[in-house]
C-alpha cells in the first residue's frame, strides 16, 4: 500500500465525480468485456466513444467487479476480482476486473456463456486507502472497505460486504483477517496493517436491468437496525 504515496494525485480519479450516467456505461462496458472475451479470448479494444463522452475514465482508479448469479429469488456469488491500488485507467480496470471475475476467480469455474442472462453485475469504485491506527473506532461501515496485510498474507472485503451480512465493526475486522488467512483478531497485532478503503457501489437490479447507486448507510439502518451516527 506504500505505492499510494508515490502516485501522482493528478492522475487519480476523484470518485465523487462519477455520475450515475457514467456508472451505467461502465457496467455495460464490463458486460461487453465479458461477452467479447467469450468470442475472442482477449480484452476488448480501447472504448474510444466512452472515453470521448467521459474523459475522466482515463484517470486511474481502484475497482472491483462482483458477479452474482440469480437462482430463483436468491443471488449467489459467481466471481469477484479487482484492484485495491489504482494501477490502471478506470475504463481498463473495469474491463480487466470483469474478465477476471468471470474467468479467473480461483474459487469458481469459468463463467459459461449460457449463464450471462442470469448474471447481475456490481461495480465498486474505490478511493485511495488510508491506514487505521485504531481500527475498531475508525472504520465506518457504509463507507469503508477493509484491507488487511501482514507479511505475505493479505485480504480485502468491499464496503458492501458488512451491509449484506449485518456485521458490526469488530465482526467486519475479524472477517477481513480470516479472508487474509489470518486469525480473527489479527487486527489487534501491531504487525498487522489495517487500511480503510472508501468506495461507491453501483449495481444492476436484474441482469441487463436498471442500474442504481447503493445507499449503504440506509441499507444498514433498514436491514440491520444499526445506527451509524458519529
Amino acid at each position: 500500500m506504500k505505492l499510494n504515496k508515490i502516485l501522482d494525485p493528478r492522475e487519480l480519479l476523484d470518485v465523487s465525480q462519477v455520475s450515475i450516467e457514467l456508472a451505467k456505461e461502465l457496467i455495460r462496458y464490463s458486460r461487453y468485456s465479458i461477452e467479447y472475451y467469450f468470442s475472442n479470448q482477449e480484452s476488448p479494444p480501447e472504448p474510444k466513444e466512452l472515453i470521448e463522452r467521459f474523459p475522466i475514465v482515463k484517470k486511474r482508479s481502484a475497482v472491483f467487479i462482483t458477479l452474482e448469479k440469480l437462482s430463483g429469488s436468491r443471488r449467489e456469488l459467481r466471481g469477484c476480482i479487482g484492484f485495491v491500488i489504482p494501477y490502471m485507467p478506470l475504463w481498463r480496470a473495469v474491463s480487466e476486473s470483469a474478465i477476471s471475475s468471470a474467468f479467473k476467480d480461483p474459487r469458481f469455474s469459468p463463467l459459461e456463456r449460457s449463464e450471462m442472462n442470469d448474471i447481475v453485475i456490481e461495480l465498486s469504485i474505490l478511493s485511495l486507502s488510508h491506514r487505521l491506527t485504531d481500527p475498531l473506532r475508525e472504520v465506518l461501515i457504509g463507507r469503508d472497505g477493509l484491507y488487511v496485510v501482514r507479511g505475505l498474507y493479505s485480504g480485502v472485503l468491499l464496503p458492501q460486504v458488512p451491509i449484506d451480512y449485518c456485521w458490526d465493526n469488530e465482526t467486519f475486522l475479524a472477517e477481513t483477517c480470516m479472508k487474509a488467512g489470518l486469525e480473527p483478531d489479527c487486527w489487534l497485532d501491531d504487525k498487522t496493517e489495517v487500511y480503510a478503503i472508501p468506495g461507491r457501489i453501483f449495481s444492476e437490479i436484474e441482469p441487463n436491468g436498471e442500474i442504481f447507486e447503493r445507499d449503504l448507510l440506509r441499507e444498514y439502518r433498514e436491514r440491520c437496525g444499526y445506527s451509524l451516527e458519529r
